[in-house]
């Protein structure tokens, strides 16, 4: 997912402010000199904001009447990134909604300062940058807003009543509304008719792929691994199907309900391996901790871990995070992945895996409430790892504080990923108008 970026070079009635590495300002007053290290600067920026920004036609402005094509219709700007080399009332600028990144050179925040320090306390989605990393890091996040309004989620098996209460079911209209999320409903009859249609001989040849990438097999037998491979490859097609980038599923339903047993295998290790492959996936229908998992997992280019919040020692100031399905690409996509263990499902028929993680890793846990209304938040570091079989990956993290982190809880499921992205989370939820809150 690409973000179209249009540069603004603010200069002062055509001269530019230019700093030097020494931190002395110069003012270039020749033309010609002054376009020649725009140019310069604008092919150091397309550069430097990587290949998933595409640099559009950039706009000098050295009067407020300058502005005025920002605001024509039809044009597809995800941000605007303000390169202040001069001084011209901004006024108009700020009329602008979208997010704004304002800049003045790598190491020389003057001229930015000089404009927006003041008014990015008062506006969400102003941002000054300091140097390229800065500005790459705004994109993350810009980037994560517009990949939830991008999503579109199958929800496989609309929940029962119960699970209204229980996983803080949304209003989907006005997700939609707010955000752009789309959410399309699949009844578990459709996946179950669609296990028999898939080619046996594919789902034969992935079954190997798990086992021999298994540091090693403990419980479910070939035919259950064939059978999980099956169930993966069916809830797959009808996800490309439908168009979606993204799934939740009534899971309780097919591992609990007699009348699936003998027709479909429990998901998780199908789970496992979209949550690998870069598509969320969330459990027990709980969309709300599905939304989390989206926005934490663009943040960090590395999917997340969905848990229980089993236990809480307020003396320890430790939690437990345990569920069966903990990605082995939590160090990111562009990382080797984390060695797993083939199991069964608590003991019994099904497949799962124990990913092997070791203790040490900074972490931050987070879960949105209802309708995104606020998202709660906490760093942590994981202190232990847990093959516990019911259910399977149990994470033991230390937190700052776990009574309060119990006590601001949004609910009991809590998304998990690698890494101190709570930064970066408070300026999302400025972006999506959201309260953020932290432990």
């Amino acid at each position: 997912m690409g973000l179209n970026i249009k540069p603004v070079i603010v200069l002062s009635r055509g001269a530019g402010v230019f700093v030097n590495e020494s931190g002395r300002m110069e003012m270039v007053l020749d033309n010609e000199d002054t376009g020649a290290r725009i140019r310069s600067l604008l092919e150091e920026m397309k550069a430097e904001t990587g290949p998933h920004a595409s640099i559009l036609e950039p706009l000098a402005v050295s009067d407020p009447a300058d502005f005025k094509p920002l605001f024509r219709d039809g044009q597809d700007i995800d941000a605007l990134l303000v390169y202040f080399l001069g001084v011209t009332p901004i006024e108009q600028l700020l009329k602008w909604q979208g997010p704004i990144i304002a800049f003045s050179g790598p190491c020389t925040p003057a001229m930015a300062l000089y404009a927006v320090g003041e008014e990015r306390r008062e506006r969400p989605g102003l941002f000054v940058a300091l140097d390229y990393t800065d500005i790459r890091r705004t994109l993350r996040i810009v980037g994560a807003k517009k990949a939830l309004a991008d999503t579109r989620v199958l929800m496989f098996g609309f929940p029962p009543s119960w699970h209204l209460r229980w996983y803080g079911f949304p209003d989907l209209e006005r997700l939609r509304r707010r955000f752009g999320v789309e959410f399309v409903p699949v009844e578990l009859r459709e996946l179950i008719e669609t296990v028999p249609k898939v080619d046996p001989k594919a789902a034969a040849r992935i079954a190997d792929e798990w086992a021999e990438n298994a540091r090693e097999i403990s419980g479910p037998s070939p035919d259950h691994i064939r059978q999980s491979v099956t169930a993966y490859l069916a809830m797959s097609r009808i996800m490309e199907k439908k168009g979606a980038g993204a799934m939740v599923i009534n899971c309780l339903e097919i591992t609990q309900a007699k009348k699936f047993s003998d027709k479909i295998i429990n998901p998780c290790m199908g789970m496992q391996t979209m949550r690998d492959r870069g598509i969320p996936a969330g459990c027990e229908m709980d969309i709300p901790c599905l939304l989390t998992m989206i926005l934490l997992g663009q943040l960090t280019n590395a999917p997340a871990f969905l848990g229980n919040i089993v236990r809480a020692d307020p003396e320890k100031n430790e939690i437990k995070l345990s569920h069966c399905i903990l990605p082995t690409r939590m160090p990111g996509f562009d990382k080797d992945p984390l060695p797993y263990t083939l199991c069964d499902l608590h003991g019994a028929k099904g497949v799962t895996a124990y990913t092997h993680i070791n203790p040490g890793q900074p972490v931050t846990l987070a879960r949105a409430r209802r309708n995104l209304e606020r998202i709660t938040a906490s760093g942590g570091e994981l202190t232990d790892s847990e093959d516990t079989c019911f259910c399977r990956n149990t994470l033991t993290i230390r937190v700052p504080d776990a009574r309060r982190f119990v006590q601001l809880a949004e609910g009991n499921h809590h998304a998990m990923v690698f890494g101190d992205c709570l930064e970066d989370l408070e300026a999302l939820c400025g972006l999506l108008d959201c309260e953020f809150r932290t432990v």
